[in-house]
């Protein structure tokens, strides 16, 4: 069992931010990626970013968007070397701690059968199940990708879902085949 992560806040002057890009634009395809700044100051000031740390060194980071009761997971990595050791668990662990009583929502690339990264996209839907995360049922599109939401903290729903993303001013197509 590893030692609990440190979780700090980042802002714009954080010595940091050089690793969490880096890391950020090697786990994110640049289809799924929002310009790094918005991590920081997007969503009318509503998002964090968030970095983990273990054993005193970088670990990973997470970018967290906020309204009403959910909270929306918008990227989450952990270091390549430190993967599959229970960081990523350690850190989702963590998230639930700062959020308590709020649904969490993580997006996950929809397995699709042709998809070249099938099986990376079941390993990631079976991590946040062992999370806690169950299928909500809410799918959307997004950047030319499938996406589905996995909830932690209660039942999402569409209507739920639209709600959130208008708060900011943003309307994802939901539903639909993939």
């Amino acid at each position: 069992m590893h030692e609990p992560l440190t979780v700090l806040p980042l802002g714009g002057a954080h010595p940091d931010l050089a690793r969490v890009r880096r890391l950020y634009e090697r786990a994110f395809p640049a289809n799924e990626r929002r310009p790094f700044e918005a991590l920081l100051s997007g969503f009318q000031g509503q998002g964090e970013l968030l970095a983990f740390y273990h054993e005193g060194g970088f670990a990973g980071f997470v970018s967290l968007l906020s309204c009403a009761d959910i909270t929306h997971i918008l990227y989450f990595a952990v270091e390549e070397p430190l993967r599959n050791q229970g960081l990523g668990s350690a850190a989702l662990d963590a998230v639930k701690r700062l959020k308590p009583g709020r649904r969490l929502i993580a997006d996950l690339e929809a397995p699709l059968p042709d998809a070249p990264n099938r099986a990376q996209r079941l390993r990631r839907r079976t991590f946040y199940r062992r999370a806690g995360f169950v299928p909500s049922g809410v799918s959307y599109r997004w950047q030319g990708e499938s996406y589905e939401l996995m909830v932690f903290g209660g039942a999402l729903d569409e209507a739920a879902f639209l709600a959130f993303w208008r708060h900011f001013g943003v309307t994802p197509k939901t539903g639909g085949s993939f």
